[in-house]
């Protein structure tokens, strides 16, 4: 019986504490003071011309990979047709000129009983041509004798009659006689010009270079006699020749940072492997349409939104590089976007806030703004205008790089002629 008027007791004690420490806490939550916005907490106002430098360009976050190119690329495939290798000229790292013979193909088949064939022929068409000439010239002949003779004897009818239809035989069959010639005269050109392709299908062919370049690769396997375009073959060109000049960089960008690239934009170009230098590019050409999945070989790196966003789509680009002394072909690089690039930029001395200092909710954008004499806030409308990175405002009327504004927060309650404290960067102490 002691011990239950005991434990009673205890439990009484205890939810008398409850009740009291709960209160208490009640209290103290209902009569805490704000954290920001209170008197004991100012509102801090900063200085316009503090908000300078700060433009926040997303092209400044973003880093792209890439793959150094040649811009021209040769490449010269072997043709079976042609015969087999019989000689390469040139190796890997050879300096070409255009004209330059790289290799020469060796003919399989023999050509010369065919090209003997074609030379009879040749003989029989100049044959028959000398005949016909002979013929032709003595029909001429006849032809002009029959009109002499006819002038000579004297005029009776049936004479007349009869050399009239001797001379017009003759010149039906002399007319005959041109229009063979004039073929067997074209069928000798023709045999002619056939004999002149064996003869140069005879030569063993030779593969010259287009232009100027360097010789990249020479394809072994089919320099060692390996099939070509069989599965279990060789493939792929038998030379590939880069040009000297220009170098490209192949990349892609995300959807999302589509818009912080344009073509005529430059781009700083450094190499994965830590080689010393810099390089200067400028973007050719952006695609329109997407990279599919699976395409290239690139394993494009996205330090800003990849992450994050692997369901979006990126596109591809090119950067011309004129200037590329230390970089070599085939070369992985990281290409970040230099800043300053756009038309739109803001001209020196405009006055640039953040977008979010500007309230929008009344007919007439305006900003928070603190007269500097009495540390009150005020109404100050301005006009502005948006910059491409989306950020950023330049204010085109209404503030000066004198003024100051305050950040319109909306969990405090700035109103009109509400004291602030001015921040100094110049002279507010780094802790």
């Amino acid at each position: 019986m002691k011990k239950r008027k005991v434990w009673l007791g205890v439990g009484i004690g205890l939810a008398v504490l409850l009740i009291v420490g709960g209160g208490f806490i009640f209290y103290n939550m209902n009569t805490a003071n704000p954290v920001f916005g209170s008197e004991e907490f100012p509102l801090y106002a900063e200085n316009v011309s503090d908000f300078m430098g700060m433009e926040m360009d997303m092209g400044a976050f973003a880093a792209f990979s890439g793959k150094v190119e040649a811009e021209r690329m040769e490449k010269i495939y072997y043709d079976p047709a042609e015969g087999t290798i019989k000689e390469v000229f040139v190796s890997e790292g050879d300096a070409v000129e255009e004209g330059t013979t790289l290799f020469e193909y060796e003919p399989e088949e023999d050509l010369s009983i065919e090209k003997d064939q074609k030379q009879i022929e040749l003989e029989m068409a100049y044959m028959d041509i000398n005949r016909l000439q002979k013929q032709k010239e003595r029909l001429e002949k006849q032809i002009k004798n029959a009109g002499a003779t006819a002038s000579e004897v004297p005029e009776e009818e049936g004479e007349e009659i009869s050399f009239a239809d001797e001379k017009e035989t003759l010149q039906q069959e002399l007319d005959q006689v041109i229009f063979d010639l004039r073929m067997s005269n074209l069928q000798a050109g023709q045999v002619q010009k056939e004999i002149e392709a064996f003869k140069e299908e005879e030569k063993s062919p030779v593969v010259v270079s287009k232009g100027p370049g360097i010789v990249q690769t020479i394809n072994q396997d089919l320099l060692a006699g390996a099939p070509y375009g069989e599965e279990s073959g060789a493939s792929g060109p038998l030379l590939t020749i880069v040009s000297t000049g220009a170098y490209l960089i192949k990349s892609e960008v995300n959807e999302l940072l589509l818009d912080t690239i344009a073509v005529g934009d430059k781009v700083q170009v450094s190499t994965k492997k830590g080689i010393d230098g810099e390089w200067i590019g400028e973007i050719t050409e952006i695609g329109k349409l997407p990279v599919g999945e699976g395409e290239g070989d690139m394993n494009q790196e996205m330090y800003y939104y990849e992450e994050g966003n692997p369901q979006t789509s990126k596109y591809p680009f090119t950067v011309l590089l004129n200037e590329h002394e230390g970089l070599e072909i085939g070369f992985h690089v990281n290409l970040a976007p230099i800043t300053g690039n756009s038309e739109s930029e803001p001209s020196t001395g405009a006055v640039m806030i953040p977008i979010d200092y500007i309230v929008q909710d009344e007919e007439v954008p305006f900003v928070w703004a603190v007269n500097l004499e009495t540390n009150e806030t005020y109404k100050q409308e301005v006009e502005f205008a948006e910059t491409d990175d989306g950020y950023m405002v330049e204010i085109l009327t209404g503030l000066t790089m004198d003024d100051s504004i305050v950040f319109p927060d909306p969990s405090t309650s700035i109103e009109e002629g509400k004291k602030v404290e001015v921040l100094d960067y110049d002279t507010t102490e780094e802790y």
